[in-house]
């Protein structure tokens, strides 16, 4: 895997976890405190962060091939779980339960091309 898609790998998840736990968090919040976006916000940069730091060096030359390729499955799935949620609700109309549900395959079919790539 070259560099650019490496680059693209890492900043690919890192907005994609901070969109699922931010999303998350910020629904969870409105039912529970009435504030969503002062918590879901703040909650889901700090895990956009993390896996930005995470895939980083997961995906460095000296982490073992193995390791490469879970690191590669995490961010195929949250990429992949990202455009398939965001295409199925916005485009297809589905509810939201229907759509993380496409999301969740879609995730799991870049989770298997990624990994395998890495």
């Amino acid at each position: 895997m070259n560099t650019d898609e490496s680059i693209a790998l890492v900043l690919g998840s890192g907005v994609a976890t901070f969109l699922i736990v931010g999303t998350v968090v910020a629904e969870l919040a409105h039912y529970l405190l009435g504030v969503s976006l002062l918590v879901g916000l703040p909650v889901g940069a700090l895990a956009g962060a993390i896996a930005v730091a995470s895939v980083a060096v997961g995906l460095s030359e000296q982490t073992p091939s193995r390791y490469r390729r879970l690191t590669g499955a995490f961010a195929g799935f949250s990429i992949g779980f990202v455009i398939g949620a965001a295409v199925t609700a916005a485009l297809l109309h589905f509810d939201p339960s229907s759509a993380a549900a496409m999301g969740a395959a879609v995730g799991l079919v870049f989770a298997v091309w990624i990994s395998g790539r890495v």
